[in-house]
């Protein structure tokens, strides 16, 4: 196998390598960034983007559209889970700052286009490892709070995520 729904897989001496390159200067195409500056990280460090009524409205189909696309590539990019979830939340009104967040991400795909997942070969025993980190009430408009995690099994990523906690409460009654 070497192409499958936009999954590209290299099988090689040293293990496999899955990635979408080709789906990711697809989308770069168009929306006419094929050509833009790369940058080295998809959000800027502290971002904290809100929800904003009074700001300029932006087209809602191209952000939704833009997004999507980006969801797609986050089946083998790990990297960027945080920053595409973040700019998800924002779907139902974006405005020109959320557009700029997208586009930074997009900027970022440009110069990361052969990142994807490698699952080497090993001799040595397989472990499984798994990190986690949460902000605490990081989301301005709602204070809830956005965790995220990755299980690695030898080298490679197997399972991650990124998303926004919803608040349970739980009442006691007097009996």
């Amino acid at each position: 196998m070497k192409f499958f729904l936009g999954f590209e897989v290299c099988q090689t001496d040293e293990g496999i390598f899955i990635h979408q390159k080709n789906y990711a200067l697809e989308i770069l195409a168009k929306f006419g960034m094929e050509d833009c500056n790369a940058v080295s990280s998809p959000i800027v460090t502290g971002c904290k983007l809100v929800k904003n009524e009074a700001g300029k409205a932006s087209d809602e189909t191209q952000y939704k559209q833009m997004v999507g696309s980006l969801m797609y590539l986050l089946a083998t990019r790990p990297d960027l889970a945080y920053s595409v979830c973040l700019v998800a939340r924002f779907m139902e009104r974006p405005t020109e700052i959320h557009i700029a967040a997208v586009k930074r991400i997009m900027r970022y795909v440009k110069g990361t286009t052969r990142y994807g997942l490698l699952y080497k070969k090993s001799s040595m025993e397989l472990q499984l490892n798994g990190w986690t980190d949460s902000d605490y009430a990081g989301d301005l408009d709602d204070r809830k709070s956005t965790s995220g995690y990755v299980f690695m099994l030898g080298n490679g990523a197997i399972s991650w995520s990124s998303k926004k906690q919803s608040i349970v409460t739980l009442s006691t009654t007097e009996a």
